[in-house]
């Protein structure tokens, strides 16, 4: 015989209340921090044992092998809530939090970690995704994953994170051709150093990824021999013109001479034989370093970090939009670098320039704690925007040194929120541009991943 109990919070016996989804609501007089959505667990008693059950817990795995209408997920199963799982899959469908009333694969029982192929979807559509588990307690979702199928044309839209990593060998001849008549310019401080040190790791493990990297002076001029990468810029925010080897977020976004000087370089450039195939700022640290804001933000429950050089109101912390210069008082925030690159975004095709300006995220070194969970959402804002719009680009710096080559993600807590950081094996042994050659590599094949889809390569 068994008594059932329907628990909302397990505060006893060590149980974990885990947290399904936290909500942003700003200016709501109901809400005045974070809401949480919380599930019910049933926890089971044998009268004749002292063992316990709950419902399983697990994670979904990233989607991959994307196409048209199909794509690779699975599960993980952390924990079997102390009952043999009985039967375990992934659910998906266009709205968000699918359950197994939506479409869903059965992988058997067992608490191995397991596949799944998702078939029977539509071409450029946005899909969700559940890994999901059962146990004599009940059923158990894991985190909620979202991707968006291949469009009818083939090529979807062009994200290059960890998925894509080791699919850079995939690429035709002919893509790897037209991607050795680029200029690839990645401006930024130290951190902007491991794209260009991993480029050169993968020519040398293999010479088909040839690569000539100028670290001064004037960059190369148009070759169809190599692919050129360099940081460099025709001025900065201090200089009008000479070739800079140095691009903070003052000079890309933080103030209004940036942009004008940032749009005046790429001018010079595709107009001295020197055309810039893809651009996008080298973030540092300038979304984790500073000091924390006085005041915490009632919705995410953390102080804001972050330095804004040359902003309007001086180097300080900022936030994610507008509505954190209550607690930043400063008017810089991630809303103004997205607004900044989409400014030159649409300053290249609107003169008709075939520069590909592309949004990146930021090193998950470095900073832990709290910096590093403001920065994991500052992070996750860019995501969202660029999901927004298919002919966006992403190179997803943050999200590539999060994983090993094995799969494997590192993550760290602060204040019970889990967030990304880079693993230890893509830190350690850490070089001048605070990462390590492993990690440096793992973004030369992103990057040449990333070029060849912009070359028009569909990524099958």
């Amino acid at each position: 015989m068994f008594l059932i109990i329907d628990a909302i919070l397990l505060k006893e016996k060590n149980f974990k209340v885990h947290t399904l989804r936290n909500i942003r609501m700003k200016n709501s007089p109901i809400f005045s921090g974070s809401a949480y959505i919380l599930t019910a667990a049933t926890i089971f008693f044998s009268c004749n044992s002292d063992k316990i059950t709950i419902i399983p817990e697990l994670e979904t795995i990233t989607v991959t092998d994307i196409s048209k209408t199909s794509g690779k997920s699975g599960g993980n199963i952390i924990s079997d809530g102390g009952g043999d799982i009985t039967e375990k899959g992934v659910c998906w469908g266009t709205g968000q939090n699918p359950t197994e009333l939506d479409s869903h694969s059965s992988e058997g029982p067992g608490n191995n970690m397991y596949e799944s192929i998702l078939t029977g979807l539509n071409p450029g559509t946005e899909y969700f995704v559940r890994a999901f588990a059962k146990n004599i307690a009940g059923t158990a979702y894991g985190d909620e994953k979202s991707f968006t199928t291949l469009s009818e044309s083939g090529s979807g839209q062009i994200i290059a994170d960890h998925t894509i990593v080791d699919r850079y060998d995939e690429i035709p001849q002919y893509y790897i051709d037209l991607v050795k008549k680029m200029w690839f310019v990645v401006p930024g401080q130290s951190h902007s150093e491991g794209y260009r040190v991993g480029l050169t790791l993968l020519e040398s493990l293999n010479s088909v990824y040839q690569v000539n990297v100028t670290e001064s002076g004037t960059p190369e001029a148009y070759t169809a021999s190599h692919l050129r990468a360099s940081r460099a810029t025709w001025g900065d925010y201090y200089d009008w013109q000479g070739w800079v080897y140095l691009y903070g977020e003052g000079s890309w976004f933080t103030n209004s001479t940036a942009l004008e000087r940032t749009k005046a370089g790429i001018t010079y450039c595709n107009t001295h034989n020197l055309e810039i195939a893809a651009i996008g700022f080298g973030w540092c640290w300038d979304a984790l370093a500073g000091s924390p804001t006085t005041g915490i933000d009632p919705v995410y429950g953390c102080h804001w970090y972050g330095e804004s050089g040359n902003g309007p109101e001086g180097n300080k912390a900022w936030g994610i939009d507008s509505e954190d210069y209550a607690q930043t008082g400063n008017s810089v925030s991630m809303d103004t670098y997205l607004n900044a690159t989409q400014q030159y975004i649409d300053y290249c095709a609107s003169n008709g320039y075939n520069t590909k300006v592309f949004f990146t995220t930021g090193p998950v070194d470095g900073f832990y704690g709290e910096s590093g969970y403001q920065g994991y959402l500052k992070y996750e804002h860019i995501r969202d925007y660029v999901k927004k719009d298919p002919s966006r680009i992403l190179f997803d710096f943050a999200d590539i040194l999060s994983y090993d080559d094995n799969g494997t993600k590192a993550t760290a807590t602060w204040n019970g929120h889990t967030y990304p950081v880079i693993t230890p094996t893509n830190l350690s042994p850490t070089e001048g541009f605070h990462f390590s050659n492993a990690g440096a590599l793992r973004l030369a094949k992103a990057s040449w991943w990333m070029l060849a889809r912009i070359a028009g390569w569909d990524g099958n």
